[in-house]
C-alpha cells in the first residue's frame, strides 16, 4: 500500500480497491493534489471528515462498500466531476451530495432508495446517473431539472409512470427503463429526439406511441417480456428500423388491417384440399391430387359482428402436405397468430388419423392458437371422437368439433360459419397498420409472379405508397416474417432474390425430399440430383435453394462444396459409431449426460441441430442421432447426440479429458434448436453416474431443476442420495458442465492442473530402468493437463463473454466486447513533459484463444482521472478470468523418442508459466492498465460502447468478423476463427484482403431462421 500511495503523488491517481480495508488510511487526505480515488469493493463502514480536504479530486469511487452515508465534509470536493456509490446499502441519497455543483456522472445503483429528494435537481451538471436495482416507485418533478443528462438507467425499480419534466431532456441518449412497471409511454418520448437507445423490457406495455416514429436517431428499442396486443409481432420481431418504419406511418394514415392465416393440417389423403375448396365454393375433384409441401391461396369470409358488417375478412389459407417427410417444414410457418384447422378421415377414425400427434406438434410450435377439428370423408361409420378427454389433454387448444362432407356438401356452412367466428376473434384481427403499408402489402401478396429482383420488390412496394427506403426496408421485413415472402437482405447468397411465393420454395424443395435417387446416395444431394430434380431452373437459382435449404437447417454444404447433406434424409438405422464412441472413454477421460424428456418428439429434432453444428461432424449421422467431435492440438473430444422417440427422450453425452466446454457448446446449440418449439413441454434430467453391483451403470434419474434448487437452499445441499445406487453425489459435480461454471470451481481446476504439472517435474527428473514406460505415461498425462487446460480457457472465455454481455441481442452487440487498455506516455514536440495516453486494443474473442486483432493499430485517448476512473472496472472484471483462462499454447508432442525428454521439459516449462497466473497466487505487477477488458454493468458498457464508436466512426473494429455461431453467441473474430462458421465451397471463399465473406446477423440474433 505504501508504495501505491507513493506513487499516487506522481500520478494523482489512487487504486486501493479489494485490499480488504476498513478504514481509509489517514495518508490518503493528505494527498492534496489527488485527482481519482478508487477504494471500491472494501469493507469501508464510513469516510474520515478529513476526506473533504481533498478538494482536487475529480473522481471518487466507493462502490461496493458497506457506507450507509456519507460526511458533510463531502460537500467540499467542489471538482468531483465521478461519484460511483454502487451497492453501498443507501436507503437515502447523502445530503452531502447536493453540494457536488460539478457532478457530472452519479452511479447508485444497486442500493435500497425508494425515493429521490427533492433537490436532485440541483445537480444539474450531471450527464449520467445510474439507479438500476433500487426500489424507486416515483420520481420527483424536480428530477427535470437535470436537463444536461445524456444516460440514464431507472431499470429494475417500480415505476409506473414518468414525470412530465422528464420531456425536457432533449440531450438524452439512452434512457433504460426495464423491469418497472410502466403501462404507456408518454407521447413526449418522441420529442427526445436525441435518443439512441431506449430499453422498456419486462414492463406492461400493450402499445407504443406513434409518437416513437418520430425518433430517427433510435438505433435499440428492446421491448421483450412486454403484452404488446396492438402490435403486430412480426413488425415488433423485424427490428428496431422495421418498428419505427411502423410507427412512423401508422401515425399518418392508419388503417385496420382485416386479415390472418388459417393453417389447415392433418395426415395425407385426409381431405383437406378438398375441404378448403367445397369452403370456397368451389366445385369438388373426386381425383384431387395429394398437396406436395404447402399450397396457399386466399379465402374471403363476412365479419361476424354486427358492428363490423361492412368488413370483409380476408384471410391467407395455407395447406399443407400431409406426408410425414415434409412436416419438418410446416414448422417454420407455424405460428400463434393463425387459426389451425385439423383434418382427420371419419372412416379410419381419430386414432389412426394420429389426432395427438397433430395436436402435439401444434401444441409445441404454437401453443396459443385456437384449434378447430374437422371430420371428413362421412358416410356409414358415425365420426366418433373422445372429444372430451381431447379438451382435457389439450386445455384451451381445441375450441370446435364438426364434421363435414366436401362431396355433398352436409356441414360445409356449420365449418364456414365457425371459420368466420374464430378468425375474428384472432390477436391482430382489425390491428391498425398504415395505409399505404396496408395497400402495398395487398399488392404483394396478389403478385403472381414467384420471384422478382429486390429492386423490383422495391418499385412495387413504391407504386403503392411506400418510396422511402426505410420504409421499404421495413415492410419488406415485416412480410418475411409474416410468411408472405422470402426475402433475406442480411445474406449473401440469398440477398439478390425475393421470393413472392413461398409455396414455389417448398415445392422444389419437397421435390428432394421426395426423391428415392438422394435418399439411396446416404441423403447426399449431389450437382447431378440438382440438374435432374431442378431441371427447370436456372442454375443460379439452384444455388439459391440449396442456400435456402440451409437457412432453414434441411440441409449443409460438405467439404467438397459441390455436395448437400440432407438431414431430413439421413437414414433411419445408425451406422457403426459404437466402437468410436468406446474409444473415447479413456482411462483419464471424463463423461457428461443431459437428458431431456419432451411431450413428443416434434420434426427437425434432432436432424436440425444436426445440420447446425455440422461443423463438428464426423460423418456418422442418423435420422436420429449423430457422433460429433472437437478436435484441438492439444485433445479431443467427442459427442453422442440420440433420440428415442418411443420413450420421447433424447441425450447428449460427451467424453473426453474435459468436457465442459464442448458439452456446453452443443448444449446451446440444441436448447437453440428446442426454441423453436415453444410450446414444447420439456422436463431435464441428469443422469446418476454411479455402478450398480455387476459394474451396471445406475438407472436412476435426477431432475435437473431439483439440482439446481438444492444449490439456492441456506445453507445449500451440496449432496444428493441416490435412490438407486444409495451412494451421495456431489450436487456441483453433476451439474458441471451442464450450469455454468462457478469461479471457485475454475479456480479449482486450474489448481488441479497446477499440480499435475508439479507431479509430471518430478516424474520427468527420475530415473529408473522403467523409463520408457514411464515417458509414455508422462507424455499421456501432459497432453490430459494440455487439454484440460485449453478446455477451461475455452470454457470460461464463453461464460466470460455471455455473462458480460447479459441479454443483448445480436443487433445489439454492435462493436467488439473485449479489448486491451494499456498506460503508456508519448512525448510530443515543444512539450517538456509526457502526455499520458491510454491505449485500447481490440481481441479477436475465440472462446479459448482470445488475441490481439492481427494487424490492428491500438486507439489512443488522453489518460484523464475521467477516463480512468471509467475503465477500471474493465481491467478488474476480465483479469479474474484471464488469471486462469490463459489458454495453451503448443504443437502436439508426436517427437521422436530421442527428442521426448526435452520436449516434455520444454512443454512442462511452458505449462508451468501458465497455470502460475491462479488466483489467490502472487502475480506480477500490471503495467498500467493492462489487462484484457469489458464492463461488467451495463453503465459502464454503454460508455466504452460511446468511446469505441468516437474513436472507430467508420467501425472497421480492427478488420474484425462479427460471427452469431449456430448456438447463438455472437462473437467478433479474426479471419482465421471465423473461418469454422463459413459455408464449404464457393461460399465460404474470403473476400478480397482475406477477410471472410461472413453475412450479418439477422436482427433479433437468430443465427438461423426461425420462421420464413
Amino acid at each position: 500500500m505504501a508504495a501505491r500511495i507513493a506513487a499516487a503523488r506522481e500520478s494523482g491517481n489512487l487504486d486501493l480497491s479489494e485490499m480488504g480495508l476498513t478504514s481509509l488510511p489517514e495518508e490518503v487526505c493528505e494527498l492534496t493534489r489527488l485527482r481519482m480515488l478508487d477504494v471500491s469493493r472494501n469493507r469501508l463502514t464510513t469516510l474520515p471528515r478529513r476526506i473533504g480536504e481533498l478538494t482536487s479530486l475529480t473522481g471518487l469511487l466507493l462502490s461496493d462498500n458497506p457506507i450507509s452515508t456519507l460526511p458533510h465534509s463531502v460537500r467540499n470536493l467542489t471538482s468531483l466531476r465521478t461519484l460511483y456509490l454502487r451497492q453501498c446499502n443507501l436507503r437515502t441519497l447523502p445530503v452531502a451530495v447536493r453540494g457536488l455543483a460539478s457532478l457530472t456522472s452519479l452511479d447508485l445503483s444497486q442500493n435500497d432508495l425508494t425515493e429521490l429528494p427533492w433537490w436532485i435537481g440541483d445537480l444539474d451538471a450531471l450527464t449520467s446517473v445510474n439507479l438500476d436495482f433500487n426500489k424507486i416507485a416515483e420520481l420527483p418533478e424536480s428530477f427535470g431539472g437535470l436537463s444536461r443528462l445524456q444516460g440514464i438507467d431507472l431499470g429494475n425499480n417500480r415505476l409506473t409512470s414518468l414525470p412530465d419534466s422528464m420531456r425536457r431532456f432533449f440531450r438524452l441518449r439512452n434512457l433504460y427503463l426495464r423491469a418497472n412497471q410502466l403501462t404507456e409511454l408518454p407521447d413526449w418520448l418522441g420529442d427526445l429526439t436525441a435518443l439512441t437507445t431506449l430499453v422498456v423490457d419486462a414492463n406492461e406495455l400493450r402499445d407504443l406511441p406513434d409518437s416513437l416514429g418520430s425518433l430517427i436517431g433510435l438505433a435499440s428499442l428492446r421491448l421483450d417480456a412486454n403484452p404488446l396486443t396492438a402490435l403486430p409481432p412480426e413488425v415488433v420481431s423485424a427490428g428496431t428500423g422495421t418498428l419505427l418504419a411502423f410507427l412512423r406511418e401508422r401515425a399518418r394514415a392508419p388503417v385496420p388491417q382485416w386479415s390472418s392465416k388459417i393453417v389447415v393440417v392433418g395426415e395425407g389423403r385426409s381431405g383437406k384440399t378438398s375441404l378448403l375448396k367445397a369452403v370456397r365454393g368451389d366445385r369438388f375433384d373426386p381425383q384431387e391430387s395429394s398437396t406436395h409441401g404447402l399450397h396457399v391461396d386466399t379465402l374471403e369470409l363476412p365479419h361476424p359482428d354486427p358492428a363490423h358488417a361492412h368488413v370483409t375478412m380476408n384471410l391467407a389459407t395455407w395447406d399443407f402436405g400431409g406426408q410425414e417427410i415434409y412436416h419438418a417444414t410446416h414448422q417454420f410457418f407455424l405460428t400463434d397468430r393463425s387459426l389451425f384447422v385439423l383434418v382427420w378421415d371419419a372412416q379410419l377414425g381419430w386414432e389412426a388419423s394420429k389426432l395427438y400427434y397433430w395436436l402435439d406438434m401444434i401444441k409445441a410450435r404454437a401453443p396459443r392458437a385456437p384449434v378447430v377439428l374437422v371430420a371428413t370423408h362421412l358416410g356409414p361409420r358415425p365420426a366418433e371422437l373422445p372429444l372430451a378427454e381431447l379438451q382435457s389433454a389439450y386445455p384451451g387448444m381445441i375450441v370446435d368439433s364438426l364434421t363435414a362432407d366436401s362431396c355433398t356438401g352436409e356441414g360445409i356452412d356449420k365449418v364456414v360459419e365457425c371459420l368466420a367466428l374464430r378468425a375474428s376473434r384472432l390477436p391482430l384481427m382489425g390491428v391498425r397498420w398504415p395505409g399505404t403499408w396496408l395497400r402495398a402489402s395487398e399488392a404483394v401478396r396478389a403478385d403472381r409472379r414467384n420471384h422478382v429482383t429486390p429492386a423490383e420488390l422495391d418499385d412495387l412496394l413504391a407504386a403503392y405508397g411506400v418510396r422511402d427506403p426505410d420504409h421499404q426496408r421495413g415492410l419488406r421485413a415485416a412480410l418475411n416474417s409474416l410468411g408472405d415472402i422470402l426475402a433475406y437482405a442480411d445474406d449473401p447468397e440469398l440477398e439478390d432474390i425475393a421470393v413472392l411465393r413461398p409455396q414455389w420454395v417448398t415445392g422444389y424443395i419437397s421435390r428432394v425430399l421426395d426423391s428415392r435417387g438422394v435418399r439411396q446416395n446416404r441423403a447426399l444431394f449431389t450437382r447431378q440430383h440438382q440438374a435432374q430434380l431442378w431441371r427447370d431452373l436456372d442454375p443460379s437459382l439452384r444455388q439459391h435453394f440449396v442456400a435456402m435449404m440451409e437457412r432453414f437447417d434441411l440441409s449443409y454444404r460438405t467439404d467438397v462444396g459441390a455436395h448437400s447433406l440432407v438431414v431430413e434424409l439421413l437414414p433411419l438405422d445408425p451406422p457403426a459409431y459404437e466402437a468410436e464412441w468406446a474409444a473415447a472413454a479413456l482411462r483419464h477421460h471424463r463423461e457428461l449426460r443431459l437428458r431431456y424428456r419432451m411431450h413428443t418428439v416434434p420434426p427437425g429434432i434432432p436432424t436440425w441441430f444436426i445440420a447446425r453444428e455440422h461443423r463438428f461432424t464426423q460423418g456418422l449421422h442418423w435420422r436420429t442421432g449423430a457422433l460429433l467431435r472437437q478436435s484441438t492440438e492439444d485433445g479431443e473430444h467427442t459427442a453422442l447426440i440420440t433420440v428415442d422417440r418411443l420413450t420421447k427422450t433424447a441425450e447428449l453425452q460427451v467424453r473426453g479429458p474435459y468436457p465442459q466446454d464442448f458439452f456446453a457448446v452443443l448444449k446451446d446449440g440444441f436448447e437453440q434448436t428446442l426454441q423453436r418449439y415453444p410450446g414444447l413441454e420439456i422436463t431435464r434430467l441428469v443422469p446418476c453416474p454411479g455402478r450398480l453391483a455387476g459394474g451396471a451403470g445406475c438407472t436412476h434419474e435426477f431432475p435437473h431443476a431439483q439440482l439446481k434448487d438444492r444449490l439456492t437452499r441456506t445453507p445449500p445441499r451440496d449432496t444428493v442420495e441416490c435412490p438407486v445406487d444409495y451412494d451421495d453425489h456431489d450436487v456441483r459435480l453433476l451439474l458441471q458442465g451442464i450450469e455454468s461454471p462457478s469461479a471457485d470451481r475454475s479456480v479449482e481446476l486450474a489448481r488441479e492442473t497446477r499440480e499435475a504439472v508439479r507431479r509430471l517435474q518430478v516424474m520427468v527428473q527420475e530415473q529408473g530402468q522403467d523409463q520408457a514406460v514411464r515417458q509414455t505415461d508422462l507424455l499421456e498425462e501432459l497432453q490430459l493437463a494440455k487439454a484440460q487446460r485449453t478446455a477451461i480457457a475455452a470454457e470460461q472465455q464463453r461464460v466470460a463473454l455471455a455473462t458480460w454481455r447479459g441479454d443483448r441481442t445480436a443487433q445489439e452487440v454492435s462493436c467488439p466486447t473485449l479489448l486491451s487498455v494499456t498506460r503508456v506516455e508519448r512525448r510530443r514536440a515543444l512539450r517538456l513533459t509526457p502526455v499520458r495516453v491510454l491505449q485500447l486494443r481490440l481481441y479477436c474473442e475465440a472462446p479459448g484463444a482470445w488475441h490481439p486483432a492481427p494487424g490492428h493499430e491500438p486507439y489512443e485517448v488522453r489518460a484523464t482521472s475521467e477516463r480512468v476512473a471509467e475503465l477500471l472496472p474493465y481491467a478488474r472484471t476480465v483479469l479474474k478470468v484471464l488469471r486462469f483462462a490463459v489458454p495453451v499454447a503448443g504443437a502436439v508432442l508426436d517427437v521422436a523418442a530421442e527428442e521426448l525428454n526435452k520436449q516434455l521439459k520444454d512443454d512442462i516449462k511452458l505449462m508451468q508459466v501458465l497455470v502460475d497466473a491462479v488466483p489467490g497466487e502472487e502475480l506480477p505487477e500490471l503495467d498500467g492498465l493492462r489487462s484484457l477488458t469489458r464492463a461488467e454493468f451495463d453503465s459502464d458498457f454503454r460508455a466504452m460502447h460511446a468511446l469505441l464508436e468516437s474513436l472507430d466512426p467508420e467501425r472497421r473494429w480492427g478488420d474484425l468478423n462479427k460471427v452469431v455461431t449456430p448456438e447463438g453467441d455472437t462473437l467478433w473474430l479474426c479471419a482465421q476463427h471465423a473461418r469454422p462458421y463459413l459455408p464449404a465451397g464457393p461460399a465460404g471463399l474470403t473476400a478480397p484482403g482475406g477477410t471472410p465473406a461472413l453475412p450479418s446477423p439477422r436482427a433479433d440474433g437468430e443465427p438461423q431462421p426461425a420462421a420464413p
